[in-house]
Formats: structure tokens, C-alpha cells, sequence
């Protein structure tokens, strides 16, 4: 079986799956929202160091809590309050809250 990418669950067999009090249940399971990128199309500036360290991990992470959501942020996307890249992060999860916990459509 090949290994999952970084971004993903591991894949637990039926003996991990059994009485297990740790497992999450399907529904209630988080969803990557958004990722970094591969490692070779990472911006290098001063302030990133080893970028591979962080390649393809989740940024944005949507948890499930109770009947309610919960966005996690890998990063301070309003750090200094000035990180014009990542404001939108944040003014889109304003404005779309009520969207969360609903299915993609396609285009």
C-alpha cells in the first residue's frame, strides 16, 4: 500500500479500528482545507529557512465540533496585522462561515 502524503490520514486496518476510544468517526474528521506547496515551489525569502520542513503540510485545517466548525490556521495569518497574503484567509472565513460545513460543488 503506498504511504499517504502528508496532508493525509493514515490508513488504519480493521485491528486499529476495533474498540478503538481514540479513533475519530468519519463525520466528525477534519478536512485540509488548504496546503503548502511542493518544496520546489515554495517562495524562498529571508525569512524561510528549510522549506522542506513544511512542504505540502496543511495551513488551514477545517475540525468539526459538535454541530459547529472550527478553523485551524497552521500559520498567524494576521500576524502584525499587515500580511496582505494571508488577510484573505482570514476575511473569507468571515464572510463564508456559514458555508463550512457544507459539500464542494463543481464547476
Amino acid at each position: 500500500m503506498p504511504s499517504p502524503k502528508p496532508w493525509q490520514p493514515t490508513p488504519l486496518n480493521e485491528e486499529q479500528t476495533r474498540n478503538n476510544p481514540y479513533l475519530i468517526p468519519e463525520e466528525y474528521r477534519p478536512n485540509v482545507i488548504l496546503r503548502y506547496a511542493e518544496s520546489k515551489g515554495l517562495l524562498m525569502d529571508g525569512l524561510l529557512d528549510n522549506g522542506s520542513a513544511i512542504a505540502e503540510l496543511p495551513v488551514v485545517v477545517d475540525a468539526h465540533l459538535g454541530k459547529g466548525n472550527v478553523l485551524l490556521f497552521a500559520n498567524n495569518p494576521i500576524y502584525r496585522g499587515e500580511t496582505i497574503g494571508t488577510y484573505g484567509l482570514v476575511f473569507n472565513a468571515i464572510l463564508n462561515y456559514e458555508h463550512l460545513g457544507a459539500e464542494p460543488t463543481s464547476k
